[in-house]
């Protein structure tokens, strides 16, 4: 892999994955629910991928809607590299195994799972996976992090393992 096509090559495949998350099939409690629901409106980031020949600007923008019973849903899209990439999902709390829980579904044909546990103030998914893309094994670690202060935050990492090539970011957002 090499130049732009690699970056756009792996950016396909997890440049989505920043913005996981789905429904549980349990019920939340009133507290759980609100955090949740908090979320709702529209919502805009930005920053830059690192890692490749040179920095690439990260955009993304991102509407969380009420999906009911204390589920949000989320449809989203990001521009790096000349790749326009869309996603879209739900975050529901599980009370039966006390965390949140997502399924992300994306253009580009890949499907991840984030599991969502409260840290503070805050509810903190971390995703993680291996994956292999046109012969290369990939690792992929994503952070997604809901603030209490309104905004939230999107850090990833893919390692190309082959050719060590590791490409990061981080991206918060805010309300619009």
């Amino acid at each position: 892999m090499s130049g732009s096509t690699s970056l756009k090559t792996l950016l396909a495949i997890s440049g989505l994955v920043v913005l996981a998350a789905s429904t549980g099939p349990a019920v939340a409690g009133p507290k759980q629910d609100a955090q949740l629901i908090s979320y709702v409106g529209n919502w805009r980031g930005a920053g830059e991928l690192l890692g490749g020949e040179e920095p690439e600007k990260f955009t993304c923008r991102n509407v969380i809607a009420n999906g009911g019973e204390g589920k949000i849903n989320y449809q989203g899209r990001c521009a790096v590299a000349g790749l326009n990439l869309a996603i879209s999902g739900t975050v529901k709390y599980n009370d039966d195994k006390n965390r949140y829980e997502g399924v992300m579904n994306s253009t580009t044909k890949f499907e991840g799972v984030a599991i969502g546990r409260q840290r503070g103030s805050n509810i903190v998914f971390d995703f993680k996976q291996q994956n292999q893309h046109e012969g290369h094994e990939l690792s992929i670690g994503a952070k997604l992090t809901l603030k209490a202060n309104d905004t939230y935050t999107v850090d990833f990492d893919v390692w190309v393992k082959d050719s060590d090539v590791k490409m990061t970011t981080s991206v918060p957002f805010e309300r619009k």
